[in-house]
């Protein structure tokens, strides 16, 4: 009994330290020379609280379902980092290049293994409380912001934001967009898209969800939502035909792979510059792409410049002048530039085909779906901006896969133990013909 209440105490303080964790988004802190993500040691905190259950009241049985899940979440978040060490000693890499490529493997796996304590200690239910860390700490923003402009402001704001979708935006609602919370919000509606049983289970969570992800409105977001929903359900469909689904997952591996490699071949060749030249608005990125064009080649001799080098050039160019924004706001580039065309051709296979392949051996059908909605819903959003190196969506993707398999794992383990138990209350004779 004593153990049960510590570990009630234990997980709700946990579940405010990960509403802390989602508030706290881009404030930093500094030690000596150098800045940190304050949602860094949050993580670890959570991360040393489940270690520190499990050596108490270990269970076994859920810490080996999160371990397992957890290493195939963490793989796309590690190679980058192991690959860059050859390439840094090869490059004779700077220190800076170096320390922030530690650093944002630093953040994304902390992240990660959060959502994995948070799964130990708190069971299938994590997935709910990381959402509502989400939720509450886009609403503490939101009551901030309606505070020092009105109400009336506010919602007039909010009107024209939905009407234009997003072209027009004013004072308040800029500051409203918080993309790292946004992206993460949207592999939830995915999720619920999919698995849509948790709408009526779950409704107010669901509605608040489409409520903060509208307050930080990205159209690319809106799209690869919709995008992704459409393939899960699709692929839940074909659960009749495992011989189709098998062979649709190989297509949809090699298509990955193909779309992405001619997607930033087409960066390298210019496609932005012709977007330009026939009148589209590309919001800078055709002057971007061109400044990043002289440190990398389209070619498999290409090994990358590592982990960090961005980053890094861009405080470079940011020092020379505050005029332009030289962030990529295309992953598919920038991991193309850090890691070589073999690199960044593995990096897509752990990311897609991996994560699905993995779900499917661990989960069944209904999890592979919600795996592969969530890996079109990621893939879309890459073309455009820079998720991949989000923590926050990256951990919506991690416990929604920890606990949609812990969820599985235990009903099982549960309607086995039933059916065990039926067994042994029956007369001796009724099991014999």
């Amino acid at each position: 009994m004593e153990k049960k209440a510590g570990y009630h105490i234990l997980a709700i303080v946990v579940c405010i330290l990960a509403c802390v964790y989602s508030y706290s988004g881009d404030e930093m802190f500094s030690v000596g020379e150098f800045d940190f993500y304050f949602y860094l040691p949050i993580a670890v905190i959570i991360v040393l609280a489940a270690l520190c259950a499990f050596l108490i009241a270990p269970n076994f049985a859920r810490m080996e379902i999160v371990v397992k899940q957890l290493g195939i979440v963490l793989l796309p978040v590690i190679f980058p980092f192991v690959w860059s060490l050859m390439l840094w000693i090869i490059r004779g890499a700077g220190l800076v290049e170096i320390r922030k490529g530690i650093m944002t493997t630093a953040y994304l796996a902390s992240g990660i293994c959060m959502m994995a304590a948070l799964v130990y200690i708190t069971g299938e239910n994590a997935v709910w409380w990381y959402l509502a860390s989400l939720i509450i700490a886009n609403s503490i923003t939101a009551i901030i912001v309606v505070m020092s402009g009105g109400p009336g402001n506010f919602l007039g704001e909010f009107w024209t934001l939905l009407v234009t979708f997003a072209g027009e935006t004013g004072e308040l609602m800029k500051k409203m967009e918080l993309h790292a919370i946004t992206y993460a919000l949207g592999c939830y509606l995915v999720y619920f898209g999919i698995e849509n049983k948790n709408i009526s289970k779950r409704w107010p969570l669901f509605m608040l969800s489409i409520l903060c992800f509208l307050l930080g409105l990205k159209r690319i977001a809106v799209a690869a939502v919709l995008a992704a929903i459409v393939v899960g359900l699709i692929w839940n469909g074909l659960k009749r035909f495992p011989h189709v689904s098998r062979f649709l997952l190989r297509v949809a591996g090699i298509l990955f792979l193909v779309s992405a490699l001619a997607y930033v071949g087409a960066v390298f060749y210019g496609l932005y510059d012709y977007l330009e030249q026939i009148g589209i608005n590309t919001s800078a990125r055709a002057d971007i792409y061109r400044m990043y064009r002289p440190y990398y080649k389209f070619s498999p001799s290409f090994l990358g410049n590592g982990l960090g080098w961005v980053e890094a050039q861009m405080n470079v160019w940011s020092s020379q002048t505050t005029d332009l924004v030289y962030h990529t706001h295309n992953d598919y580039l920038r991991e193309y530039i850090e890691l070589g065309m073999a690199g960044f051709l593995i990096w897509c296979c752990l990311r897609c085909h991996v994560q699905i392949s993995s779900a499917k051996k661990r989960m069944g059908v209904a999890g592979e779906a919600v795996a592969f909605g969530l890996i079109v819903y990621m893939a879309i959003t890459y073309t455009t901006d820079m998720t991949a190196m989000q923590s926050f969506i990256n951990n919506s993707f991690a416990v929604i896969l920890l606990s949609f398999q812990l969820r599985k794992r235990e009903t099982e383990r549960n309607s086995m133990m039933e059916r065990e138990n039926r067994r042994l209350s029956d007369p001796p004779g009724e099991h014999y013909g």
